[in-house]
């Protein structure tokens, strides 16, 4: 028996095929769903199913603190995150996660392959493909002269913990914009424990963001960064990975026939890039400007971050 968290807002959208999906797992489990009090139908669609949930105000959301909320209603020692538009591939994609996790002593955690939604954008199709390669591996502080940053990455979209390892690194961190999740896995990886990528368990999820939504998710990833230097400094810059990433996708492009996409891809990258820097700089930002350059508005307002380097 595992316990499963969902975190929802406005999700009625995607709601039905998790709910499916999650009724033919293979693996029992309880299922723990956060809402953050959405506007739309998730809350009766819920209702309708004789779904349980948990409400909390929309400004009281925090993606580590409304994690570890979860978190603390489980029952059992290994724990699912989901997303609310991560929808399980297999009947066994949450078996085979908890699986791989339990199968050596030093993993700390492990998450799953993410693909593209059928219809998703050729470059959200490209982003998954880098991201989440067909290959699975173990990551251990071993790997990071040559992975990088690459060591501590993993996803809360779909992903699974011992409550207990989990604890131990002090639960997921509450004043980050994002990335409570690398912070988790560089806690762990620092910590002894190895990151276990399992290729062969799947979730459906991933995102078309315009280059406006690609600034603003990259300004919050630099701001993120600039914030847990101290915790990220021995991994690799991230402007390395993304000198390579750009090349990637020029040749991603050619492969598909798809040449005519690199002039908005270019402009994708440079919105990226000074998004990045800016964030980077957050703290010489005024408050009324980060409001409109993040894609987490709420965050500014509820949080001050302080760089993390006590």
């Amino acid at each position: 028996m595992i316990s499963v968290v969902v975190l929802t807002y406005n999700a009625a959208t995607h709601l039905p095929a998790l709910l499916d999906s999650l009724a033919t797992q293979t693996i029992d489990h309880e299922l723990i769903i956060i809402d953050s009090s959405s506007t739309d139908k998730t809350t009766s669609l819920l209702s309708e199913r004789g779904v349980k949930y948990y409400s909390i105000d929309q400004k009281d959301f925090n993606h580590g603190g409304t994690w570890n909320l979860g978190v603390s209603l489980t029952t059992y020692e290994d724990i699912v995150l989901l997303t609310q538009d991560a929808i399980p591939a297999e009947p066994n994609s949450l078996e085979k996660l908890v699986a791989i996790m339990n199968s050596q002593p030093a993993i700390g955690m492990a998450y799953g392959r993410q693909l593209a939604y059928p219809k998703s954008q050729l470059m959200s199709q490209f982003a998954r493909l880098t991201n989440y390669p067909s290959q699975s591996i173990i990551k251990s502080k071993a790997d990071i002269a040559v992975m990088g940053i690459r060591t501590c990455h993993c996803s809360n979209s779909f992903a699974a913990y011992r409550k207990s390892v989990l604890l131990s690194v002090g639960g997921f961190p509450t004043d980050t914009i994002i990335g409570e999740d690398v912070v988790i896995g560089a806690r762990l990886i620092q910590a002894g424990y190895s990151i276990a990528y399992c290729a062969d368990t799947q979730v459906y999820h991933s995102h078309d963001y315009t280059i406006r939504e690609e600034f603003k998710r990259y300004f919050d990833i630099g701001a993120f960064h600039q914030q847990q230097r101290p915790l990220l400094r021995p991994f690799q810059r991230a402007e390395s990975q993304g000198f390579k990433y750009v090349l990637a996708e020029w040749r991603y492009l050619y492969r598909n026939n798809a040449l005519s996409f690199i002039p908005s891809q270019l402009l994708r990258t440079g919105a990226k890039y000074i998004g990045y820097r800016l964030g980077r700089m957050y703290q010489k930002v005024p408050n009324r400007w980060k409001f409109k350059l993040s894609m987490h508005p709420n965050f500014w307002i509820s949080n001050t971050i302080q760089e993390s380097d006590h």
